[in-house]
């Protein structure tokens, strides 16, 4: 279950406001890429010395002003346009001529409107980026440290080799702010900044030395029965940020097998009515055999990682027929909000290799990343019903308020007794949920070949139907969608990819959904609309209620290879000849009227 942690230092130390520093051992860099999900977390080792260069480093096929100069010719307070010059030498020469010049760009012939343009840098920033017909240089300089990595790596399952913002911490230079503090083990000392200038210094200090506050385990043979863990307050378990992770399953997670409450091996347990607050870790996890874990009335704030954690186990890698896996968990009535404050990829709730659960009545919102996660489609047979998401995404995209993939085929009985790698499925309904934020997957992101979802009657707002990379078998069905985006504004969006093949079709029906002028009401681009047989195949569409300026002639339907045609064209050709296009939005009130019928209903409410 282990993964490779990589880089292993950083190049960077003349950004430290306070460097040099006297002891390095022990300090740790946190960093993360922007609007992405990749993060890092190490534990500094030791500190390599930075050289003096005495001569220029001239690289060819380089671009050393990669995105940091908008249009040709133009300036910026670092980098000095210092006009055309037919060779790299000239604009080398140009470079030694002005000062400051640390650095300089030359653009080759066949470059366009950028062609011959010869750039200085004012600063010494070397960060070159591989481009034919270009050269860039550098000036005599002295490298920075370099800072060597011990424990710790990519807190995900998959990764980068460079990132963007980053911080350290855990070294007394740097303790110049309120509530900072510094451990120097070496003497063992407690250095504290305190939040004012009058108050005396605290009198105890609580050092968190446990990552499990709770820990029950029993095995499948043997479990645990029986157990309530009601009216607690858990806060202040040790950081486990730089340990081993493991990947679950063929989703994008990677995690550790604990948290302040860990389950493995149980049955009939009750957690409910507490409050999991700026824990480090995970505020609940269940690990392999649990049966029937009641997760409800809880609150879950200002976590580490995720508020709760599923993660199974398989044999041969994909035979989950054994059972030993999270199944009937029920996880309602939670609030959660602050979730992942340092690790990026966490969720309200997230499931690896477990089933059959059921989440309802969840608020969650104020998330780095999707509420609710299901990282493959093990078993499924899992309900979502009357859940309220939004404010997802806030510091990622490419994703959804919900998120789902499955790359991985499981073998399982759930569906119907008998072993199969064809889950259950799975029955999302009457949620409301806002796909805010960077969530450009909309409500219900289904990502890499997510199938069997049955998704009716949720009110979706900046949200559509999604599948791509070869999903197949899900339906959308009396929901609303209000000016839907699914990567572009769209009512229904299979995408990167082919049509499904005959009967694993994916389905939009009796629908209502909101749409501006000339958005795409279909969005299918790996699929040639004048193929019938991929079209009426691989789609089911019909019976559904659109509202878009200019009616039919209004809402878009695209297809490959850049095909675009109205709906009231796809229409004639046969397809969809059942869904009504009405010029015009509904107003506000009209809207939330819809959603409050749909939402309290009892059709299909269960």
């Amino acid at each position: 279950e282990m993964h490779t942690r990589s880089p292993s230092s950083l190049f960077g130390s003349k950004l430290l406001p306070n460097y040099p520093y006297k002891n390095i051992k022990g300090a740790e860099i946190r960093t993360w890429r922007i609007g992405h999900w990749f993060s890092w977390m190490f534990e500094i080792d030791h500190t390599v010395k930075g050289r003096k260069v005495d001569h220029w480093t001239i690289a060819e096929k380089s671009n050393n002003i990669a995105g940091a100069v908008d249009n040709p010719g133009d300036s910026t307070d670092s980098i000095k346009f210092l006009g055309n010059m037919n060779t790299s030498d000239e604009c080398w020469a140009k470079c030694n001529e002005t000062t400051p010049c640390m650095g300089w760009t030359w653009h080759g012939a066949t470059l366009g409107d950028w062609a011959f343009g010869c750039y200085g840098r004012v600063y010494d920033e070397w960060n070159p980026s591989p481009q034919d017909d270009m050269v860039s240089g550098r000036a005599p300089h002295v490298n920075p440290d370099e800072f060597r990595f011990g424990a710790g790596g990519h807190q995900g399952g998959e990764g980068a080799d460079t990132a963007q913002e980053w911080y350290i911490e855990n070294v007394l230079e740097e303790l110049d702010a309120p509530n900072e503090f510094f451990f120097d083990e070496a003497t063992s000392q407690l250095y504290f900044y305190p939040n004012d200038t009058e108050s005396p210094p605290p009198t105890e200090v609580v050092v968190p030395q446990l990552a499990n506050i709770f820990e029950i385990r029993g095995t499948m043979d043997h479990p645990v029965r029986n157990i309530s863990i009601d009216n607690l307050v858990f806060t202040a378990n040790r950081p486990t940020y730089m340990e081993s992770h493991g990947v679950p399953s063929g989703g994008d997670w990677a995690l550790q097998r604990l948290g302040a409450v860990l389950l493995e091996g149980t049955e009939d347990i009750s957690i409910s009515n507490n409050t999991f607050v700026r824990l480090e870790t995970h505020a609940v996890f269940l690990s392999g055999y649990n049966r029937r874990t009641s997760i409800m009335k809880n609150e879950f704030a200002w976590l580490g990682m995720s508020g709760v954690a599923l993660w199974g186990r398989v044999k041969n890698g994909n035979d989950g027929t054994g059972g030993e896996q999270p199944r009937f968990t029920t996880f309602e009535s939670n609030f959660c909000y602050q979730i992942g404050m340092y690790q990026k990829q966490s969720s309200c709730f997230f499931q690896a290799v477990s089933a059959q659960t059921r989440l309802a009545k969840n608020i969650a919102f104020d998330l780095p990343r999707a509420a609710i996660n299901f990282n493959d489609g093990f078993g499924g047979g899992c309900e979502m019903v009357d859940n309220l998401l939004f404010n997802t995404c806030r510091e990622s995209s490419d994703h959804g308020a919900f998120n789902s993939w499955d790359r991985l085929p499981y073998i399982t009985s759930i569906r119907n007794g008998k072993p199969s790698t064809v889950p259950a499925e799975n029955d999302m309904h009457h949620n409301f949920i806002v796909a805010n934020y960077a969530a450009d997957g909309g409500c219900f992101d289904h990502d890499d070949g997510s199938a069997y979802y049955d998704m009716h009657h949720n009110f979706c707002v900046y949200g559509g139907h999604k599948s791509d990379f070869d999903g197949h078998s899900k339906i959308s069905r009396n929901s609303l969608h209000v000016f839907p985006f699914v990567y572009l504004p769209v009512c229904f969006s299979v995408s990167t990819q082919g049509p499904p093949p005959k009967g694993y079709a994916e389905t939009y029906v009796n629908n209502t959904c909101i749409l501006h002028a000339n958005e795409a009401y279909i969005n299918i681009d790996g699929t040639d609309l004048t193929d019938f047989t991929q079209v009426d195949d691989g789609f089911v569409v019909g019976h559904n209620t659109i509202y878009v300026p200019g009616g039919a002639d209004g809402a878009m339907v695209k297809g490959a290879n850049d095909q675009v045609v109205t709906a009231k064209k796809f229409k004639s050709l046969g397809h969809d000849e059942t869904s009504k296009f009405i010029d015009g939005n509904p107003t506000a009130d009209m809207i939330l009227s819809w959603a409050k019928d749909m939402l309290l209903g009892e059709e299909e409410h269960h």
